[in-house]
């Protein structure tokens, strides 16, 4: 079975993108959390904060930090380190950007640890300042302000990850504690992007999480269940199959077979993610200057493995995905855009042509020699 996913991942993906747009969209609205953040906390350190209460940044004075001098040596602050989100990525195959919301005309109001829902004692998100919104807060903020969402929007939401680590934090001997909780972010979550539907929203991209084990497929089941229970119109990203398909062929993409997997802080030159960064670290990604130089005494910051890292590399952090990563899954959803859309019927031919041939390729080696 699981070849024939890889092999229709890569099928939608060849025999779409070889085809002529059937989709346009004029504007991109992003809500959630570091999966789609495109660079909030370079602004936040500067006070800019868009609708949000200042301060904004992470509240972590050593974090912000690292993050300043990080953005001081070409930075982005995105989870991404050096290079674009595929946020920034998808959008602009469609002419329109995905830039943070706290930067003029910005219309991605994902940040960097963000809960799908605010959790109490916690708050909206998993740094420690309690001024930043849950991906939920970040939906209803946006619809306060603008009602109506235009037909030609690209709606994307990527939440669920923080939930994830949540529940793992909190209730790692109690599954049917956690979840339960993941039932309520997930409830939350969903009724909030029906309220995205309901403004006229007609194109929402829905990303899955990585994690295909454990409360992380707990989360994507019972995510795609409700969302479908909701009636909510979407296109599902399945993350997790496309990078089992990346790693499975990493050549064809042009990733070091050797990095493939998440980094490990404090490995130096033996770890895995494009970005290195000193013990104790996690999704060092915002704080990774576009640099191979360690850091000096006293301005600490991540730094890259090497020139051509993020292109070499599957995984920017310990969580995060490289630049490359980044451009392989917004080819594909840009694949399954064009899919959803109302092709020619040319287009439907060539792309069941492509479907029924890799498939048929994928029977052949299954099928047991002639005695």
């Amino acid at each position: 079975m699981r070849s024939w996913i890889r092999a229709a991942v890569a099928a939608s993906v060849l025999c779409v993108l070889s085809l002529p747009a059937q989709a346009q969209y004029n504007e991109f609205i992003g809500f959630g959390d570091s999966s789609l953040d495109s660079g909030w906390f370079a602004g936040s350190l500067t006070n800019q904060c868009g609708a949000v209460a200042a301060p904004c940044n992470t509240g972590n004075a050593g974090r912000d930090e690292r993050i300043g001098n990080a953005v001081e040596r070409g930075g982005t602050s995105a989870p991404v380190g050096v290079g674009l989100m595929h946020s920034q990525v998808l959008a602009d195959k469609f002419g329109v950007t995905a830039n943070p919301a706290n930067q003029p005309g910005g219309t991605n109001y994902a940040i960097s640890g963000s809960l799908s829902n605010v959790v109490p004692d916690t708050g909206g998100n998993l740094q420690p300042n309690q001024h930043l919104p849950s991906t939920v807060q970040q939906i209803t903020g946006y619809l306060t302000t603008n009602p109506t969402i235009g037909n030609q929007s690209l709606v994307m939401i990527g939440s669920g990850g923080n939930d994830v680590t949540y529940a793992r934090d909190n209730f790692s001997a109690d599954v049917a504690g956690g979840h339960a909780f993941l039932n309520t972010q997930i409830n939350q979550l969903v009724g909030a992007i029906s309220q995205i539907q309901s403004a006229g929203a007609k194109t929402i991209l829905i990303d899955s999480l990585q994690g295909n084990t454990g409360y992380a497929a707990y989360f994507n089941a019972t995510y795609k269940a409700t969302l479908d229970a909701a009636g909510i119109h979407y296109v599902y990203v399945d993350v997790y199959n496309l990078l089992d398909t990346v790693r499975a062929n990493p050549a064809l993409y042009g990733l070091d077979p050797l990095r493939l997997a998440p980094g490990v802080a404090g490995a130096g030159s033996a770890t895995t993610s494009a970005c290195v960064a000193g013990a104790g670290a996690v999704g060092w990604g915002v704080f990774c200057a576009n640099t191979t130089t360690p850091s000096p005494d006293g301005e600490p910051y991540a730094r890259l493995f090497s020139n051509d890292a993020e292109e070499t590399s599957l995984y920017s952090d310990d969580q995060h995905l490289s630049a490359k990563g980044q451009r392989i899954l917004a080819e594909y959803e840009y694949a399954l855009l064009m899919a959803s859309a109302v092709p020619e019927p040319s287009t439907w031919a060539m792309m069941m042509l492509g479907f029924a041939g890799i498939g048929y390729m994928t029977w052949r080696r299954r099928r047991p020699a002639a005695a």
